[in-house]
């Protein structure tokens, strides 16, 4: 019996392992967002050199490669130009692996140099955007230190890139009509790459998640008896509407969103200038050339 998997479905395959082990780390398991960004570093790189073969089948290959690089560099070039220069004559890159069974293939730096060339014709934009790039050079790196050496991480900066990673590749992938990304996703990881293929959904997940951090650093450690002490409260956010407004020492109202950044509501509570005790802040009164935030009891006690 033989197995075997062609580029594209190689490719798949790795993104759906990538994304198994991308939800262990997210249930805890940290160590497996190490294997989360091996996979993902296959599968990127296989994309790649399948947008390649659906220029040529043969420039895949370093010694096809090799060819283009020196033509580039003889008439002071891109590669695209390049290898468009040897199509118009007839230039035969199968000559050069027919005799090698299993020939070498190009790296990620080679196939992105020819991908980075691309432009639409109309505007003349490039087709594969810098932070893509970025991000494709991030995961190479921490890649090469996972398989060779040591690395660090954190938790979120993986999330993030792997996110990242994942919509820039679905682009990629529509953009020079390889394949439909969401429709290669394996049905038990669909939940997984919907986030993930989701900036805003992935933006609030990590947004809540911060939230939960700090609330968790911010009692951890003090009994349950002593909790009321502990100067914590969350409130919903007027600006993005989600409740994600927790203190913030550097914030010049004291709390800040963990999702949009704003700082300001007015259900923050602050202490009456004249009793001491908090109300909302936009339930306070002012009275000019005295006191800033005055509580209803005190500007109209005749009410209570």
């Amino acid at each position: 019996m033989e197995f075997g998997l062609n580029v594209k479905e190689n490719a798949i395959d790795s993104l759906n392992e990538g994304l198994a082990k991308f939800e262990l780390g997210e249930q805890g398991d940290l160590r497996s967002y190490k294997f989360a960004i091996l996979h993902m570093a296959h599968f990127v790189e296989l994309v790649l050199k399948l947008y390649l073969t659906s220029v040529n089948q043969n420039i895949v290959f370093s010694k096809c490669f090799k060819e283009i690089n020196k033509r580039a560099k003889s008439d002071n070039t891109d590669p695209l130009t390049a290898y468009k220069a040897l199509e118009r004559e007839g230039f035969d890159f199968t000559s050069l692996i027919k005799n090698e069974p299993n020939p070498h293939t190009v790296d990620v730096e080679k196939a992105l140099s020819l991908a980075r060339c691309e432009s639409c014709q109309i505007t003349g934009a490039q087709f594969v955007e810098e932070q893509y790039v970025d991000d494709i050079n991030w995961m190479k790196d921490l890649r090469n230190s996972i398989a060779h050496f040591e690395f660090r991480l954190t938790p979120k900066e993986v999330r993030l890139a792997i996110g990242r990673l994942i919509r820039g590749t679905a682009e990629f992938a529509d953009v020079f009509c390889l394949f439909n990304l969401e429709d290669e996703i394996g049905k038990d990881k669909a939940h997984v790459f919907e986030i993930l293929s989701d900036e805003y959904a992935q933006e609030v997940r990590e947004a809540e998640r911060d939230v939960d951090e700090r609330r968790e650093e911010a009692f951890r450690g003090v009994r349950p008896k002593h909790q009321i002490f502990v100067d914590w409260e969350e409130y919903d956010c007027p600006e993005c509407e989600k409740h994600t407004m927790i203190p913030s020492e550097d914030s010049s109202t004291g709390y800040r969103c963990t999702l949009c950044g704003n700082e300001e509501s007015f259900e923050i509570e602050v202490n009456c200038d004249i009793c001491g005790c908090p109300w909302p802040n936009g339930d306070m009164a002012t009275w000019p050339d005295s006191y800033t935030h005055v509580c209803p009891r005190c500007d109209n006690p005749e009410a209570w």
